[in-house]
């Protein structure tokens, strides 16, 4: 896969480009607030994608997305618990009903497993490593309002530090991995 899982999605479901979080500000740059599309996109591509995310650090996660049953209910599967709350957010932070939230959060899951499949993951720990390289990548695009590190129980989700980029953020970001213990490490 070329481009990046938020992208790709973005475009095979035609929504408008994703908008990189301000830190500054905590704000979508440069998007239309009056709009619900642009938003729809923002706020569930990136949600779906760290639900999945936190979903496939377990083995038996990450081999349900590998070669579990296609007709499954992904939105159901990767927020579980937390379904109602992250929907009732994305609904609010859009300001539409929930059943269109539900539905866009729906086919942002479908889609996600389809290209995680097409990337020809082969083993468990291909899909593990292939969530964890986009993580970074998703967080540029999480809106901190909708506060998903707290919904799904993962508070760096929501820490500024891992949504910075540069040269001196990577560098940090890669030392915090190194002390915490990457996760190609942690299976050996």
């Amino acid at each position: 896969m070329s481009a990046n899982l938020a992208e790709t999605i973005q475009k095979n479901l035609g929504y408008p480009e994703l908008k990189k979080i301000n830190l500054n500000t905590d704000m979508v740059e440069s998007l239309d607030k009056d709009q619900e599309v642009p938003l729809l996109g923002q706020a569930t591509i990136p949600a779906i994608l760290v639900s999945i995310y936190k979903y496939t650090r377990s083995d038996k996660g990450a081999e349900n997305v590998l070669c579990g049953d296609i007709s499954t209910n992904w939105l159901n599967e990767f927020l579980s618990d937390h379904k109602k709350e992250t929907i009732e957010k994305v609904a609010a932070y859009v300001s539409t009903s929930e059943a269109n939230a539900y539905e866009s959060m729906k086919n942002v899951a479908d889609e996600a497993v389809n290209l995680i499949r097409s990337s020809n993951p082969l083993t468990v720990n291909d899909v593990k490593d292939l969530l964890a390289a986009e993580k970074n990548n998703m967080l540029l695009f999480l809106p901190p309002l909708l506060q998903m590190g707290e919904i799904i129980n993962d508070n760096t989700l929501d820490d500024d530090t891992h949504k910075m980029e540069g040269p001196v953020s990577s560098l940090m970001n890669a030392l915090g991995n190194i002390f915490s213990g990457s996760e190609k490490e942690e299976r050996k």
